[in-house]
């Protein structure tokens, strides 16, 4: 039985008063103020159940020690707990998190146009409900699910699959679809089959470690290389590094020559891929010196960070027809390309991934044709 259903019923009423207003107990003097488990116990039996299950109960860490005992700011912070309280018991776990691209998620968001463009309540509702994690707001319950906090629940695929989905990045179909996905569905065992905390998060809380560039977002180029849109540029030495720590990895259950050519693989994808979103690049550029695009940027309504300039790949309204085909292309069929190739998923990297991407480049060029057909008369 969990710890606080022992209690005396007494004790287990509710003492927020008629209103149920949680302040009504924080204004009263510290001798007459229910203990957390007294209100919540009755208002919400699930969330003491859960917290009776984990780690925290049975090690006496309390609602306090995470939460304080300032009922208001509790409220103005919406009972979230930021990672720096973690990270007073949690400190190494912490500090890797918050240098990772988890700890960078918020951030990158909220400085993102397609971020910017959206009402606030989707925003917050879909933006930030993956990217809300990081120094600013915690989160580390984005993994391990609050208020049990279960490193077994954090392992399993479907707590990175949340956010790791969809066509921008989807990560978890991707790798359902992988040998690895099949034999992790067959067995549930991880002696026999990785899972997405196996390869990337083996023994730190750095999810970043390991990938080159098949990184979140478009990835990255070698440094001293001009991507097609905006991505990351790594050293040599850094990319040898890091592809060593995935090896290593690999090594687990694979012959080491054969880990590193289906990797070395995956970058030729992803090179292959990058060199087509560039000639879609040029394709809508050259549209744009010539006048071409309908309405041209400064016609329309100011982006919220590009304003009139011309920035095709910063959102996916507001644009003309070609600028939004390229959109697509850039965001969902290249990132699809290279990040099934990299998760080893034949079907998501043909079909999904470089059939979609040539589909769309093949569109683009057929609308720029008609385009400057119509121009020419």
């Amino acid at each position: 039985m969990p710890r606080w259903l022992a209690l005396p019923l007494a004790l287990l009423a509710c003492g927020c008063g008629e209103s149920h207003d949680p302040r009504a107990a924080a204004a009263q003097s510290p001798a007459a103020q229910q203990s957390c488990i007294e209100c919540h116990g009755a208002l919400q039996p699930g969330l003491l159940a859960t917290w009776d299950a984990g780690a925290h109960a049975r090690n006496d860490v309390r609602c306090e020690d995470c939460h304080g005992a300032d009922h208001e700011a509790m409220f103005r912070a919406e009972g979230r707990v930021p990672a720096e309280v973690c990270g007073r018991c949690h400190a190494a776990q912490t500090e890797e998190f918050l240098e990772s691209v988890h700890g960078r998620a918020y951030d990158d968001a909220t400085t993102n146009p397609l971020f910017l463009a959206q009402i606030p309540a989707v925003q917050r509702q879909a933006c930030l409900g993956c990217h809300d994690t990081g120094p600013k707001t915690g989160r580390c319950d984005g993994c391990h699910l609050a208020h049990r906090f279960s490193v077994e629940e954090a392992r399993r695929p479907e707590a990175c699959g949340m956010c790791h989905c969809g066509p921008d990045h989807p990560q978890l179909e991707a790798f359902e679809l992988s040998k690895h996905g099949v034999v992790w569905a067959a067995t549930q065992d991880e002696n026999q089959a990785p899972t997405c905390v196996t390869c990337h998060m083996k023994g730190t809380h750095d999810a970043s470690s390991g990938l080159t560039l098949g990184r979140a977002a478009h990835g990255a180029v070698p440094a001293g290389e001009t991507p097609p849109v905006p991505m990351q540029a790594f050293d040599p030495a850094r990319i040898e590094r890091e592809r060593e720590i995935m090896l290593r990895r690999c090594d687990a259950c694979h012959m080491r020559r054969l880990s590193r050519r289906a990797l070395e693989d995956a970058d030729r994808i992803k090179r292959h891929a990058d060199r087509l979103v560039a000639e879609a690049v040029r394709i809508v550029e050259g549209l744009y010196r010539d006048g071409l695009l309908d309405p041209m940027p400064e016609e329309r309504i100011a982006h919220p960070t590009a304003g009139h300039a011309f920035a095709p790949a910063a959102a996916f309204e507001n644009q003309s027809d070609p600028e939004r085909l390229f959109f697509f292309l850039a965001q969902f069929a290249h990132s699809i390309t290279f990040k099934a190739a990299y998760h080893q998923s034949p079907d998501y990297l043909q079909w999904h991934g470089i059939a979609s991407l040539k589909s769309r480049l093949d569109e683009l060029r057929a609308l720029e044709g008609q385009i400057r057909r119509r121009k020419d008369g």
